[in-house]
């Protein structure tokens, strides 16, 4: 079952506003391409996707400011506007500690929001990460090196992510486990190759649908182990 490898730079802009501002800057705005969210929802939306600008416009200016922080935290490349009441001086200030690109306090009228989501969008460097799609709901993030199943990133340790890129790095072709240790632990590696088997057995239970019967990470008996995908391409 072959697989296929895409690059993510959407250009959207993911806001949490009222629905008042939002009504009012799709009237003026309807090219912008902006997702709107519940405020709830913005920190994990903003993990999956590939937006270059995350709003927040919300009255709440305390679960904005942890909610950006979050969100800059997890996701450096996107620029963060926060828009806030106008007594709320110390959200903004913290704000601005915690890596907001732009704070504005309110009033603002839907026309200079939109001015400055513009500017911040030719500001942002375009997103590019390279995803390996392994399934209909799993990817491989090659810049976190994680693992996206669905809405949910599943942790790798260290090794696995190592295995699955050599893996995908070599489409269809079989690899020894002799190969795979000199890759992966090092040329004067001492280490049993049973070890190998293990971490295979660690990835299946991640990235298969059914680990007792894989359709993805396959053993060729008496060579070693092979990922049915297509080659990567790394942009």
């Amino acid at each position: 079952m072959p697989t296929r490898e895409r690059t993510l730079s959407d250009q959207r802009v993911l806001i949490a506003a009222d629905a008042i501002e939002l009504a009012s800057l799709s009237a003026l705005t309807p090219e912008l391409e902006y997702l709107a969210v519940e405020p709830e929802e913005l920190v994990r939306r903003a993990a999956h996707l590939r937006s270059r600008v995350v709003v927040w416009a919300d009255p709440d200016a305390d679960a904005g400011l942890r909610s950006l922080a979050a969100v800059r935290a997890a996701r450096t490349e996107a620029k963060l506007l926060f828009v806030t009441p106008p007594e709320a001086e110390a959200a903004r200030l913290a704000a601005l500690e915690a890596g907001v690109d732009e704070v504005v306090a309110r009033p603002i009228s839907a026309s200079e929001l939109a001015g400055r989501i513009r500017l911040l969008k030719r500001r942002a460097r375009p997103g590019r990460r390279t995803r390996l799609i392994i399934g209909d709901d799993i990817e491989l993030d090659l810049d976190r090196r994680q693992l996206l199943r669905g809405d949910e990133w599943i942790h790798l340790r260290p090794k696995e992510a190592g295995l699955l890129e050599l893996f995908a790095r070599s489409p269809g072709r079989a690899l020894t486990r002799d190969l795979i240790l000199e890759r992966e632990w090092g040329p004067h590696h001492d280490v049993d190759p049973r070890t190998v088997d293990v971490h295979v057995r660690w990835l299946r239970a991640k990235i298969e649908p059914d680990p007792h019967t894989p359709v993805w990470l396959l053993t060729v008996r008496g060579v070693g182990y092979r990922l049915e995908t297509l080659p990567l391409t790394e942009r």
